[in-house]
Order: C-alpha cells, then structure tokens, then sequence
C-alpha cells in the first residue's frame, strides 16, 4: 500500500511539471504573436528616409574583365620606351591613311587619264578602313570612278547599296513590270509573238489552268515560268543586231528597266538560273553607249562587283562584260556585243592583247559547255537536246622518242595513247610501268548525269546545286584491251614519285591515229620528230586529274596560264535539233541561219576591235568551223577595211570535227523527218549539201587569194562513234570524207564527236598543238610566244605549293607566308602609299 502511494505521487509530480511547462510555452507563443502584431502595424522605414544608400550600374561580367585586362596591359606599356616612338607614330599613321584614301579619291576624279589610273589602282588596295570611311567615300564617288573601281577587284565597302534594296516586291508585281516592258517593244514582231504565248491573246496575267482531274500548278510556280518566258524574250529584243536592238535598250533604260530588274533580282538573290538570266538581260543593256551613270544610280555596279566575285563562272564573265562596255576611261578596253563573252583578259589591262583567239561552239553547244575539260565519263546524246537540272559552273581557279607517220598509222586496238620511255635505261629501276600501252584515262561516274549531257552540249535551265564529280560503282563498258585501274596507277605514280627528268617521255594521252600534214608549204611536220605528241619528262606538268578539279572552260582558265598577253573570246548562240524544241520565235522560222549567223558574229567582231593590228586564231567545233568559214568569206568581200581585217589577219583556224560536206546524221527519211520535224541548221547540215559544197570552195579560193598571208589550217577527226541517246545508238556523226578540208595538217583522232573539244589535261594533244600554233601567230607576229609561269602572270594570287615545270626549269610556289610585326605592315603600306605621290 505504501508503495503504491509512492507512485502515485510521482504521476502526479510528473503531470504536474508537463502541465506548467505547456502553460509556460502557450504564454511564450502568445506573447510573440501579440509583439508581430504590433510591430506590423508600425513601419520602421520611414526613421530611414534620410539615410544615404549607394546606386549600383550592373555590367556583363567579361566586358569587365576585359576592361581590367586592357588598363593593366595599358599600364605596362606605359613603362616602356618603345610606346615613347610608337603611340606618336600610329596616331600619326591613323591620320594619314584616311588622308591618303580622300586624296586618291580626288586624283581620280579630277587628274588627267594616267593619274586617274594609277589613282584608281591604289583606292582598289585600300581594305584597311573602317566601314563609315568607306561609306563617306561611297558618297564621294562620281560613276566613272565607281566603275573603274569594280573593275579593278576592289573591296564591295565601296559601294552604297540600291536603295530600299531589303524591301522586296511580289512575284506577280515584278511579272507587271516585265509584261510593261514587251508591251513598251510589242510593235516588233517578236514581243507581240511573246506576249501572245506568255500571257495569251486577252494579254492579261493568265492564272493556272486545271480541271476536276488534274490539280491546278501553284500560283507562284505559274508566275515563276511565265517571268522566265518574259526575260527570255527581252534578251532576245535587246540582242538584236543593228540600229534596232539599241533602240530596245533605249527604251527600256528610259521606262526605268534597271530599277524592275533591281526588283528581279532582289527577289531571285539566290536562283541560279535567275540570275543568269537577268545578267544576260544587264549585259545587252550596257551595249548602248553612255549609260554608265543610268547603272550608277539605280544601284547596279555595287551588284556587278558582287557578281565579280560569284561562285559561277557564268555570272563572273557575265559581269565583267557588263564593266567593260560602262568603263569608259580604259585605254585597252573594249566594246562586246550581246552573246560575245570575253573569257579573258577579266579585268583593265596595260597593253592591248598580242593575239586574239575566238571560240566558236557547235550545235546544242555552249562557251562553257562545249569547251569543257574531258568528262571522266562519257555520256549519251540525246537527238531531241533533252534539259538537265540547275548546277553551278565553279572555277578551278581554282622526246627523245620518236612518233613517226609509221606508229600514228596504227590501228586503234594497238595504238600507245600515254607511254612512258627512258633513253638511258637504268637496270636499278623499276621500268614495268613504263613499259605498259593504254588506250584511255580512268572512268568515273559523274553526279551532273540525270539529263546533263544528253543533249550534246547545251546550258539548259539551273537550280541551286553545285556541280561535282563523284566514284561509281557502276561497270563501265569498254573495249577489252584497255585498263583504266593501271591507267589510273600509273597518272598517279606521275603526280607522286620525285620529278621525272629530261631523259624521260610521256607519249600524250590522245595522241592521233594518223596524222597527214602539209609537206608541201615547206614547213616541217609536227609530228615527225614526235615533239607534237609527246613531252620529255623534264617538262610533264605535275596537275591535279582528280574529279574536283576539272575545268568547266579551259580557254577561259588554261590559256591565260600560258600566254597572259593574248585575248580569248567566246562566242555563243542558241540551236535546237527540232523544230519541237525550238523556241518558235518569228525572226528563226524557216530562214538559213547559217549565213545569218556569220554576218551578225562579223558585225559584233569588228563592234570588238577583233583582228585589228593583231592576229587571229579560229577555234571552231562542229557546225562552228562552219560559221568561221562563212565570217572569213563574207569578211572578204566586205568593202569595210575594218571589216576585212578579220580575214586578212587570220593565221590559224582550226577545225574541230566540222563537216564540210555535211552529216548523214542529218538526212532523215520523209516519214522520220515529218515524225522528228528537224531544224532549219540540221536542214542545213545534211550531206553533200549544195550550200556547204559551195561554201567550202569558195572559202579555200578565198583563202588561197590572200597569198603568203594565207592561215594555217588545222583539222581534227573523230576516229570513234558517238552513242546517242539511251538506246546506245553509235554512229559516226561527222565521217573522215566529211571533216577532210583536203589543205593544211589533218589529224584522225581516237575521240568521238563530242570529246574532240574536250582535252583530258594540259599535257594533251589537243591542247599543245593549240598552244604551237599560238606560238606560231606570235612569233609571226614579232610577240614573244613563250610561255611564262603563273608566279609572273597573276601576282598577288595565293596558290598551293605545287611544282611547276616549264623549259626544264623548276620553279617552286608557296602559299606560306611570314609574319610581319604592326609596325613593319605600316611601315610597308605607308611606303607604297606615298608611291602615289612621288
């Protein structure tokens, strides 16, 4: 009992203590709650209204760091002595170069010719200002001045843009415009022809056709192909020959054609084919004389000179076409008609050309179709000239052994097209590579292969697309006796193993079959000693063969390599197979065209200055040696001196697979011929045609009148089919009885029809017989024909160290270059700027 009495008052004292302990916290948690509520109803801020508080400016934290970084880099230099001769030097500097830029621009405007060119090659240098200067000195420029300075590769700061130029219009007001200018020229038979097919009889804006079946085409593609229809026909309006074209480019310079074309090109910045075509349409305007301020101020040089520097080498020459007919203060310059393209020079010059050398391509060709480099596959034609997709032209600017009459008579399966001998055989080498016949270079499959060569040349419509060269995997047919892996092997072995030497011989790779030359005029053979189909090895050029590198226009990218000093034109014209895929026009229906043709390329060549007080050298493929035989008659029988010129300073034509006594290609049965309805120039080319038998005799006594002063005639033959079309279909388009001009040197070769304008490399024998008769008409002509490196034609050109080789010498270029201090660069730019002054 009494120990229960005990717990008992343990329990007790226990909740006794709990409960004064709760007690005690629920007085504490309510005496803090009645000392917030009070302190909330009193604010303490206001005892702190005049207590000073500091302002903060936040900043980026690297801007910062960079700042601290440039003081505590200032502060040191300022210990040093060499800052006590530089500061005063570059503050002085920094004055003087915007000086000097204001100065020149002045001189350019205001001297006499020859200081305004050395003034205008100095502005062209200055890329050290900052964008304001070059926007005040925009301002500054007159229009003379700002086209010379486009055509000398100046910085594109030069230039003010158009204005509003980010302003675009849409596609339907851009067709008003171009449907405002047909109308403007529509008395011509051409324009309302062209109205009346792209946009109808009502000549309103036709929406796009459809039915229940068929869905309607978009809008904007509908409006896309009619524009295309519209600067087609404006660039045939303003192309024609005579007093009428200028009168269309007139017009439309006064109906404000440049700005509508500014708004074309604004919207089509990026269209490829686009852009082509309305650089062809600014080229034939700048034709008419006096409308270098008409481009100034709508804006256009600043787009020429962006065009200059195009990944498209279409749209480069196209430019610097444009340039040159609006630069009116080179003393070299010259004038170019529509569909004359000036392949080089590409830019002023300091003397007038020594030779000019004029291309001339041949049906369904083109200036940088025809004359491309030789396609590592070869590809069907199509008869009907099919199109292929867009694609952008890039430039790559990217002896001892005798070949007697005996060996180039050997038959094609036998015959050495590359060989490789060494007069002084060294048993230690390994000669088994040398030893070895091969009959063609290495086939590969090429990307540009949908419908790109189908048709035999032709530039047909182009979309965004970079045209390159990939490997295949696809077997190529080919005669059995050739090998293109040991081919292959042994071009790259030439390009790997150290340099060969003079006791070396690389046979060309397109050596002819048989070659008969004219003993009779007293000169000796090119190929008796074998020096016109082969080179020693002292003087193989080392080039890049692979895919990437191939030249879309070797005249325009491989002659000015050899002879800087010449000029290489380029002449071009539209053809079709079929009057199905003719464009329908009325001034091309059922008219000779080939008499045509010559008389207006013999009114644009003289426009040119072609030929005068400089030879001439004729490059014609095709029907194109044809054109060149009716421009030399017609050019004699002028009684225009200028004019007749063009004939009597001829040297070299040279005939590329031409037939001179027409094609059986082009004879077609009457039920073919109403089923393919062939052209007015196939018509022409039919064998044994009355016209080409009258103008082959009549050019050969013509030639033969000019007595002494008579040019060397160069004919070269297909001695391989072309297949056509896909069904493989290989036939002799121009037959040897055909292509013999029975005069000068003839040369069977083992190309077929379409590759005999196309050399494989440099090293080929298309080219170096190109390049003798060059020499030829140089030396002739008192101008020294040797070639020159490129170090010494093109300067201030980075190139790739690459070892060029010419006359056995070696000559090595490096792309490295040394480091130079701030101070040496200013003291070096300081120099040639006071050059000006001196």
């Amino acid at each position: 009992m009494k120990n229960m009495q005990i717990e008992y008052k343990k329990c007790t004292k226990l909740f006794s203590g709990c409960g004064v302990a709760s007690l005690l916290g629920v007085l504490s948690y309510e005496a803090y709650r009645t000392y917030a509520a009070l302190s909330s109803l009193v604010d303490t801020r206001v005892l702190d209204i005049d207590r000073k508080r500091p302002d903060y400016i936040y900043i980026k934290h690297h801007i910062y760091r960079q700042s601290l970084r440039e003081r505590a880099l200032d502060a040191e230099n300022q210990h040093r002595l060499l800052n006590i001769v530089v500061q005063p030097f570059e503050k002085w500097w920094k004055a003087l170069k915007h000086s000097v830029a204001w100065r020149l621009l002045r001189i350019a405007q205001q001297g006499d010719q020859a200081e305004r060119l050395k003034a205008i090659h100095q502005l062209a240098q200055i890329d050290h200002l900052k964008d304001w200067d070059f926007q005040h000195l925009a301002q500054l420029c007159d229009h003379r001045t700002a086209i010379s300075l486009a055509r000398s590769n100046c910085d594109t700061r030069w230039f003010l843009p158009p204005r509003q130029y980010g302003v675009e219009k849409e596609m339907r007001e851009v067709l008003i415009d171009m449907k405002s200018l047909l109308e403007l020229l529509s008395p011509h038979k051409c324009a309302a022809y062209a109205l009346e097919q792209t946009f109808g009889s009502s000549g309103h804006i036709r929406e796009p056709d459809g039915d229940e079946v068929t869905y309607q085409m978009s809008p904007s593609r509908f409006e896309y192909d009619q524009l295309k229809q519209s600067l087609s026909a404006l660039i045939h309006l303003t192309g024609l020959v005579g007093p009428e074209g200028k009168q269309h480019c007139r017009r439309i310079i006064d109906a404000g054609g440049l700005l509508m074309l500014l708004e074309a090109e604004k919207l089509f910045r990026g269209d490829i084919d686009m852009k082509l075509l309305i650089s062809r349409l600014v080229g034939n305007l700048s034709a008419c004389e006096g409308l270098g301020y008409e481009f100034y101020a709508s804006g256009w040089i600043g787009i020429l000179a962006r065009w200059k520097r195009d990944i498209d080498m279409r749209m480069q020459v196209t430019a610097d076409l444009t340039l040159e007919n609006l630069d009116q203060d080179d003393p070299n310059g010259f004038r170019y008609a529509p569909k004359v393209y000036p392949l080089h020079p590409r830019g002023r010059q300091q003397a007038k050309p020594a030779v000019d050398v004029v291309f001339i391509h041949g049906l369904l060709g083109g200036v940088f179709v025809t004359w491309r480099q030789k396609d590592l596959k070869p590809q069907a034609a199509s008869l009907l000239g099919k199109k292929h997709k867009d694609v952008h032209l890039v430039s790559t600017s990217s002896s001892s052994t005798s070949t007697t009459d005996n060996a180039l008579q050997q038959p094609l399966d036998n015959l050495p097209l590359t060989r490789m001998k060494r007069t002084n055989a060294n048993p230690d080498k390994d000669l088994a590579a040398s030893t070895r016949w091969y009959k063609s270079w290495s086939a590969k499959k090429s990307s540009f292969e949908e419908d790109a060569l189908e048709a035999e040349e032709g530039i047909a419509p182009y979309r965004d697309e970079l045209l390159t060269f990939q490997e295949s995997t696809t077997a190529v047919p080919r005669d059995p006796s050739i090998s293109d892996t040991e081919t292959k092997e042994l071009i790259e072995a030439l390009q790997q193993e150290e340099p060969l030497g003079a006791d070396w011989t690389v046979v060309y790779p397109d050596v002819p079959l048989k070659a008969d030359e004219d003993v009779r005029a007293g000169k000796p053979s090119a190929t008796a000693d074998g020096t016109a189909c082969s080179v020693s090895g002292d003087q193989w050029l080392q080039e890049p063969l692979e895919s990437g590198q191939r030249s879309f226009c070797w005249p325009m990218e491989w002659l000015p390599k050899d002879f800087p000093s010449i000029r290489v034109l380029g002449l071009d014209y539209d053809s079709s197979l079929s009057q199905w895929s003719a464009t329908g026009c009325p001034c091309e229906k059922y008219d000779g065209k080939l008499q045509k043709r010559a008389a207006e390329f013999l009114e644009k060549l003289a426009t040119s200055d072609v030929g005068q007080d400089r030879p001439i050298i004729w490059v014609g493929h095709s029907m194109g040696g044809l054109l060149i035989k009716s421009i030399m008659v017609q050019a004699l029988e002028s009684p225009n001196p200028k004019v007749r010129r063009l004939a009597e300073n001829s040297r070299v034509v040279m005939f590329l697979g031409t037939p001179h006594r027409g094609s059986g290609v082009a004879k077609l049965k009457q039920h073919t011929s109403a089923l393919v309805w062939p052209s007015v120039e196939v018509q022409e080319l039919q064998e044994n045609s009355t016209q080409l038998l009258h103008l082959n005799k009549t050019f050969l006594r013509a030639v033969d009148g000019l007595g002494p002063r008579k040019p060397k005639i160069i004919t070269l033959c297909e001695g391989r089919p072309t297949v056509l079309t896909s069904f493989k279909l290989a036939i002799h388009v121009v037959p040897e009885s055909s292509a013999r001009i029975d005069a000068g040197d003839f040369y069977l070769t083992s190309e077929d029809h379409l590759n005999l304008s196309k050399p494989i490399c440099r090293q080929s024998f298309l080219y170096q017989r190109l390049v003798g008769a060059i020499q030829d008409a140089m030396r002739h002509n008192g101008t020294d024909g040797v070639p020159v490196p490129v170090a010494n034609v093109i300067p201030n050109t980075t190139h790739q160290q690459q070892q060029h080789i010419y006359h056995g010498t070696k000559k090595s270029s490096s792309s490295a270059s040394s480091a130079l201090s701030v101070l040496y660069t200013q003291l070096k730019q300081f120099e040639q700027l006071m050059n000006v002054f001196i």
